[in-house]
């Protein structure tokens, strides 16, 4: 009985891996895009621009990002940080900061955000009130942006004739738990949204990461500004549906040049990210909580099974085989990712282990919004669902 459910199991395991393997745009990692070197000679006018930030309890990352926008070599733009109710001295260290420099930083206070608002979002619309540029850059700040990033992205939208173009900022890998999990999330984020397709104006996949996000002000307005998804846990890829099904063109890139200085220090920091919006992604659907769950046991626990229970369970040698099939063929579509990241390939093999805890943070998500706990680094909200 046990051998047959596992062959079974990891036939469709293998199939599915390998219906995978042949479709490189989703793992692939293509859409790859740098600062440094970027040609943007050919702007003969650069459009004024708005670094809008929102800081919520900021004040220990304020001092490795806050400089590197500083140092942006743009010919005419702002930078608005939008103090969200911190508790942590982040406007007076931003003040600070920002009066060591020849630049203009202006802090806001932000207030609570009105019913059916997410914090950040509401906090973002407050600094595109204050803001009048041609351009908006929204990012986290925890982000520090390398030489030339706002040139190189302004040169890119108009190159490219986008409406928006985002970048998927470098994570940090440091430690056990952020080297295991963090390439795997990036890795399942670009399976589920293809980088390749997100720039096809004719394919329905859209998305975006909020924490490196150029729009342009018109684009913005044609969508009818961030009120039209005000409501949107996860508001980087509301943003996008909106923007491309709007009509508008879009593209979304991993980059070296953005990078997120957060550290992810205990498996309960990436826990708690993901359990965040899990659950939102799935529409709160409790029948695609299901599939997923049977679909991530079939992908990911089951070929491990297979090859682990061989030499000790009466399982076949072509359950086993399969088994092996299966994870080999995971492997191998998991290499691109590590190579971004610098790491070996022999790591291609920790990401059943990877599957496995994603899975029960999707659950921990689920059981949190049976319990109305819902978060964005840290609760200032009850969002009506």
């Amino acid at each position: 009985m046990i051998d047959s459910v596992l062959f079974i199991a990891n036939a469709v395991s293998a199939f599915v891996w390998l219906l995978l393997l042949c479709m490189p745009s989703r793992w692939c990692m293509g859409e790859r895009w740098e600062s440094a070197g970027y040609f943007y000679a050919n702007v003969s006018k650069w459009p004024s621009l708005s670094v809008i930030v929102p800081a919520r309890n900021e004040s220990a990352s304020l001092p490795t990002t806050l400089p590197s926008w500083l140092a942006q070599d743009y010919p005419e733009a702002e930078i608005i940080l939008v103090d969200d109710n911190s508790n942590d001295f982040t406007s007076e260290c931003a003040g600070d900061i920002a009066a060591r420099s020849n630049r203009i930083v202006r802090v806001l206070s932000g207030s609570r955000p009105p019913m059916n608002w997410t914090g950040k979002l509401w906090a973002l619309q407050q600094g595109v009130n204050a803001s009048s540029s041609d351009w908006l850059l929204f990012t986290d700040a925890d982000i520090y942006h390398n030489p030339n990033l706002w040139r190189g992205l302004v040169a890119k939208a108009i190159s490219e004739r986008r409406s928006m173009v985002s970048l998927m900022a470098l994570l940090d890998t440091r430690g056990r738990w952020a080297s295991l999990l963090i390439p795997a999330f990036v890795y399942f984020f670009h399976i589920l949204y293809p980088f390749g397709k997100v720039r096809e104006p004719h394919s329905g996949i859209s998305a975006a990461a909020g924490g490196c996000i150029l729009i342009s002000r018109c684009a913005l307005d044609t969508i009818g500004g961030i009120s039209g998804y005000s409501h949107a846990w996860i508001d980087d890829l509301a943003l996008a549906k909106r923007v491309k099904g709007a009509g508008l063109s879009v593209s979304l890139s991993l980059t070296k040049s953005a990078v997120s200085i957060r550290p992810y220090s205990c498996l309960c920091d990436i826990w708690q990210m993901v359990a965040r919006n899990a659950f939102s992604q799935l529409k709160y659907s409790w029948i695609a909580l299901v599939g997923t769950v049977v679909g991530m046991l079939i992908l990911f626990l089951l070929p491990v099974m297979g090859v682990c229970m061989y030499p000790f369970f009466p399982v076949s040698l072509a359950a086993a085989l399969l088994s092996f099939t299966a994870l080999a063929l995971m492997a191998v579509t998991y290499i691109p990712i590590l190579r971004f990241f610098g790491m070996t390939i022999v790591r291609s093999f920790t990401l059943p282990i990877a599957g496995i805890l994603y899975l029960a943070m999707t659950l921990t998500s689920a059981v949190n919004y049976v319990k109305g706990k819902r978060e964005w680094r840290g609760a200032r909200i009850d969002v009506s669902l």
